[in-house]
């Protein structure tokens, strides 16, 4: 009988080499990676894979006077040229910046204040450095006049696996991080020349070119300017013949008589006293109006009777806009199906213009004040109809339809 005999047991020799299979794991439990013994140390392929490009400085390089290349194949680290992303070896064609030796951020400038750069160049198994700068728009090869003493740096493509220690500390700093842009000096060579002129050099010889500095001219411009405006002032009220109101002159007008300042002055006076004059009238209405909408009074000034004047029309106004708004209208209509019990409906539409509302319930047209009532808002307009004490009701399935018909008030 197989109850005599036990459980059925899983030995271990029953598990022959090489008899587990990837099924015999699950999927959704990992196994933990302190249970694998992997070398990671010995597996750089994924690392040397992994190309990164980095600076190499080369500092104090002599560049004699007439040269626009130079040699730089002794200070190349990798002689093969780096055909791809994918290629390790001295990356060629690339704008690089170039520095005076020692400064680490003073670039070289052109004749017409553009930088100086170089580009790495190989030939025939030779590296070149040679030098560039903007022409006319246009990239020119640069000849440098004088015998100078440069820091460059050329860009390597090597691999992560073999990369110096400090090739991010000082491949990418120095030289290139932080150095200031060439624009710095173009634009003290753009106020410089805002300042002197067309002809106007930086000599940086540490001695003033203007003869009075710029603080001073400006100290002096104000005190010149505030001096003629007092002499101006000083002529103007002064009672001299050929100063005075002289000065202005007056315009002929056939507004005004007089010939100068003074008489135009007091021919304006005068009219401000007519003026007065006049809107004292103003003020005082004799009679109403032969509509009768303004009536006679004394308002006591001209703005007091215009303001009553508004008061009137905006009254008036709005009067004619009120009526005018209710006899913009819209037929509309609504259908309710009642879940039972309801005892009044409220139009969802809008407001309803009075002695317009027709109220049919399963087709029956309904009498106001015998079979419902209406729902007035405080200006009169129906919002809804009441029912009560009778209610909507749903009969066998079937419930009470209201449709109503109104003008709504717009």
């Amino acid at each position: 009988m197989a109850g005599t005999r036990g459980i059925a047991r899983f030995r271990g020799e029953q598990l022959n080499n090489k008899l587990m299979r990837n099924n015999h794991f699950d999927v959704a439990n990992k196994i933990n990676e302190k249970y694998l013994d992997i070398d990671f140390h010995a597996h750089r392929e994924s690392l040397e894979d992994t190309k990164i490009d980095v600076f190499v400085q080369k500092n104090a390089i002599a560049v004699g006077a007439g040269l626009s290349s130079i040699t730089i194949t002794s200070d190349i680290l990798n002689t093969v040229v780096a055909a791809d992303s994918n290629s390790e070896g001295t990356v060629v064609g690339k704008e690089l910046e170039i520095r005076k030796n020692g400064s680490q951020d003073f670039p070289f400038i052109d004749e017409d204040g553009d930088r100086v750069y170089a580009k790495v160049r190989e030939d025939a198994g030779e590296f070149y450095l040679d030098f560039f700068s903007e022409v006319a728009g246009a990239e020119a090869p640069y000849t440098f006049v004088d015998a100078v003493t440069i820091d460059y740096k050329y860009i390597t493509r090597t691999n992560l696996s073999v990369i110096p220690v400090d090739a991010i500390v000082s491949g990418g700093a120095g030289l290139v991080a932080d150095a200031v842009d060439a624009k710095a000096y173009m634009n003290l060579k753009q106020l410089m020349k805002d300042i002197y002129g067309g002809s106007g050099t930086l000599d940086n010889d540490g001695n003033a070119n203007l003869t009075t500095n710029i603080v001073q001219q400006i100290a002096n411009e104000i005190q010149a300017r505030t001096d003629a405006d007092t002499a101006i002032r000083n002529d103007l009220v002064s009672t001299a013949a050929t100063k005075g109101a002289s000065l202005v002159g007056v315009v002929v007008d056939p507004n005004y008589d007089g010939a100068n300042v003074q008489a135009v002055l007091a021919d304006l006076a005068q009219r401000l006293v007519d003026v007065d004059t006049l809107t004292t009238g103003i003020a005082d209405r004799d009679a109403d109006s032969a509509n009768g909408y303004f009536k006679a009074g004394d308002f006591g000034t001209a703005e007091g009777r215009i303001v009553n004047l508004e008061t009137v029309a905006d009254a008036e106004f709005k009067a004619q806009n009120n009526r005018l708004v209710k006899l913009e209208t819209e037929d509309q209509e609504e259908v309710f199906e009642a879940a039972g019990g309801e005892t009044e409906y409220v139009f969802v539409n809008g407001l309803a213009k009075p002695k317009t509302v027709l109220l049919f319930i399963n087709g029956q047209v309904q009498t106001p004040g015998i079979n419902f009532d209406y729902l007035v808002d405080g200006n009169g307009a129906v919002r809804g109809v009441d029912f009560t004490p009778e209610t909507l009701k749903v009969t066998d399935g079937i419930p009470d339809v209201l449709f109503v018909k109104y003008k709504k008030i717009l």
